[in-house]
């Protein structure tokens, strides 16, 4: 297979991800190749099936994409909201194997997209910063700085910001046993039962009763 090759078939709208996804991690070629596409191909039916390939290669041998970090971190700041979702997914999937602990230098302008310009993208920086907690454990406080105070961090309409918190009510039940934040967590929760997203509405109710929260009078 060539660089033309390699193109015509990720390009097409029915790529077999499985066969790419086993080529990504076994020979190195292509694993080469799919990340100079996804960086520098500017045709998005390219770069965005990279990414799908790249994305779950990353998850099942991060080892073997850590020496791409540069080159993920750099659509980190890309103009293309798109990139910065895909920097996103990438950096965190890459967080279990950095023990270079590059991410921490990274981490203030990582954690800055919970107020992207772009809402979707600010959606998919709280899906993957629980990824980061479960790599980087000793992020945990800083992170919850972040999440819990939520408001004080984003320009979103409130519509946005309570729709935000849903993931961000996702995250705190996988901490609120564990962090020792238990009453900040627990303010934050009591906090959206009356909130316009019925979705956090509904995972509010849903901690209440896991966690057989009484609501403060």
């Amino acid at each position: 297979m060539d660089t033309n090759q390699l193109l015509l078939e990720v390009s097409d709208k029915n790529l077999d991800i499985d066969h790419f996804v086993e080529l990504a991690i076994n020979d190195a070629w292509v694993r080469e190749e799919l990340v100079k596409q996804l960086v520098s191909n500017p045709f998005i039916m390219v770069y965005y099936h990279c990414y799908y390939i790249l994305s779950r290669a990353a998850e099942v041998e991060p080892s073997h994409f850590y020496k791409h970090w540069n080159d993920f971190e750099s659509l980190l700041y890309h103009k293309n909201s798109y990139h910065r979702d895909i920097a996103l997914t990438l950096i965190a999937n890459l967080t279990v194997v950095d023990g270079e602990d590059r991410f921490q230098k990274i981490s203030e302008a990582y954690f800055s997209h919970v107020n992207d310009e772009k809402f979707m993208t600010a959606e998919c920086c709280i899906r993957n910063i629980k990824k980061i907690i479960r790599n980087k454990p000793v992020l945990t406080n800083r992170i919850l700085d972040i999440l819990l105070y939520i408001d004080r961090c984003c320009t979103y309409s409130v519509k946005q910001k309570e729709l935000l918190k849903y993931g961000i009510l996702e995250i705190l039940d996988d901490l609120y046993l564990t962090s020792g934040r238990q009453e900040e967590i627990l303010e934050f929760i009591l906090r959206q039962t009356d909130s316009v997203s019925p979705k956090t509405r509904k995972k509010t109710a849903e901690l209440i009763r896991k966690y057989t929260i009484k609501h403060i009078p």
